[in-house]
């Protein structure tokens, strides 16, 4: 009875001791999961960013090069310049425009970046950097031979115009051109291939964009109405709670702006757009 008494001891110490070892194991779980956003970024070596490949002059693609180097423009350029900065890679995922914001959200990449304006909308869901480019001016593409017919926004009541889903220009469309019938597109490129068919009268844009799809292609022009949309601060998107990530972009982002770089990344991104058909 004794010898069965003392076997029942140890094996009881043994599992006190086995689920020592299963909360030391644990704790070691919850350390690595407590690194912060930044700290993961630095220890996979790798930035890695939601792009919708379609808006030039900010992000889109050059045929020529390819892999990571088919990724060009001037937010492409800022956020190499970011993750060289941090001492890591820059890892472009290419996704629908609509679909970026739910990947920095799932956690799929470390942040997005598509010329976005910090709308309350999106706040909801992410968290944004400072400003690095202020993108008011709003403007409609149309047909070179159909523009005397925009000069007012009236212009477009009655007829098909497009914005691209989740963007500002959606907005856009219907605070003023109200009187116009809306379709919405996944791609820019989908909208102007609209306006060249004669399915839309228009596509609604960033006035930098439409410059450079202008600029590419001669049968197209900007319609005289300029719309000026507040708050149109370009800024890049990170995870809810990613402070340290955040803050120390918006380190690098403040010497971006007070060495004017983005401005120069526009130029480059523009003389390129010129030379690629769109």
């Amino acid at each position: 009875m004794k010898l069965k008494k003392l076997l029942t001891a140890v094996l009881c110490a043994a599992m006190v001791l086995g689920l020592a070892g299963c909360g030391k194991d644990s704790g070691g779980s919850s350390s690595e999961k407590s690194k912060n956003a930044l700290e993961k970024v630095q220890e996979a070596g790798v930035l890695k960013v939601a792009v919708s490949p379609d808006f030039a002059p900010y992000e889109f693609q050059d045929p020529s090069k390819s892999g990571q180097d088919t990724y060009v423009g001037a937010d492409i350029e800022m956020i190499k310049y970011i993750a060289e900065k941090l001492g890591v890679k820059m890892e472009v995922l290419a996704m629908d425009f609509d679909t970026c914001l739910a990947g920095v959200t799932q956690n799929k990449v470390d942040c997005s970046i598509n010329a976005y304006y910090p709308s309350e909308k999106r706040k909801e869901s992410v968290d944004f950097t400072d400003p690095y480019f202020d993108d008011s001016e709003q403007v409609v593409v149309v047909n070179k031979e159909d523009a005397d017919k925009y000069k007012e926004a009236s212009g477009f009541d009655g007829e098909t115009i497009t914005a691209q889903n989740a963007s500002a220009q959606d907005s856009i469309a219907d605070q003023y051109l109200s009187g116009a019938k809306k379709q919405l597109i996944n791609k820019v490129t989908d909208g102007i291939q609209m306006v060249k068919s004669g399915k839309a009268a228009g596509v609604v844009l960033q006035k930098v964009v439409a410059d450079s799809i202008v600029a590419s292609d001669p049968s197209l022009a900007i319609a005289e109405p300029v719309f000026i949309y507040d708050e149109a601060e370009l800024v890049v998107a990170v995870n809810k709670g990613a402070t340290e990530l955040k803050d120390k972009m918006n380190e690098i982002i403040k010497e971006i702006n007070d060495k004017k770089l983005y401005e120069g990344w526009l130029v480059e991104a523009q003389e390129l757009t010129s030379t690629i058909a769109g």
